[in-house]
C-alpha cells in the first residue's frame, strides 16, 4: 500500500477533530458573549438603581436606605459572581481555541505530508513509465537493427 493511502484515514481523522473541536470552540464563544452580555446587564441595572435612588425626592429614611444598601449589596454580589462566571467561560473559550489550533495545525501538516507522498508518488511513477518507455524504444530499435542486418 502506498504511504499516501496509508496517511490519508490519519489526515482525515485530525481534520474530523479539528473540525468538531471549531465547532466547540464557536459554542464556547457564544457561551462568552452571553455571560458578558448578562454582566453588562447587571451593571447597567446597578448604575440605573443607584441614579433613581439619588434622584428620587424626599427625605431618606432608615429603613428605606438600610434596604438600599441590603439590595446594592446583593446586586455587587451578584455581579461578582457573573464575573468570575464570566472569567471561567473566558478561559474555557481560551483552552478549547488552543485546543482547536494546535488539532488543525497537525491536520494541516498530514494533509501536506499526505500530497508530498501523492507527489513523490507521481514522480516515482513518472520515472517507471519513463524508464518503460525507453525500454520499449531500445527493444524496437534493437529489433530493427537486427532485422536490417
Amino acid at each position: 500500500m502506498m504511504k499516501s493511502k496509508r496517511f490519508e484515514p490519519i489526515r482525515e481523522i485530525a481534520s474530523s477533530a479539528a473540525d468538531s473541536l471549531s465547532r466547540g470552540v464557536a459554542d464556547a464563544e457564544r457561551h462568552l458573549a452571553e455571560m458578558e452580555r448578562q454582566l453588562a446587564q447587571l451593571n447597567n441595572y446597578r448604575a440605573d438603581y443607584v441614579t433613581r435612588s439619588e434622584q428620587s425626592p424626599g427625605s431618606v429614611d432608615t429603613v428605606r436606605l438600610q434596604n438600599f444598601r441590603s439590595f446594592l449589596g446583593r446586586l455587587s454580589d451578584a455581579i461578582r459572581l457573573q464575573n468570575e462566571a464570566v472569567a471561567a467561560a473566558r478561559a474555557d473559550y481560551e483552552r478549547k481555541r488552543q485546543q482547536w489550533s494546535a488539532k488543525r495545525v497537525e491536520a494541516e501538516a498530514l494533509g501536506k505530508a499526505v500530497e508530498r507522498f501523492k507527489q513523490d508518488e507521481r514522480r516515482a511513477q513518472d520515472r517507471r513509465d519513463q524508464h518503460e518507455s525507453d525500454d520499449a524504444g531500445m527493444r524496437r530499435l534493437a529489433a530493427e537493427t537486427f532485422e536490417n542486418r
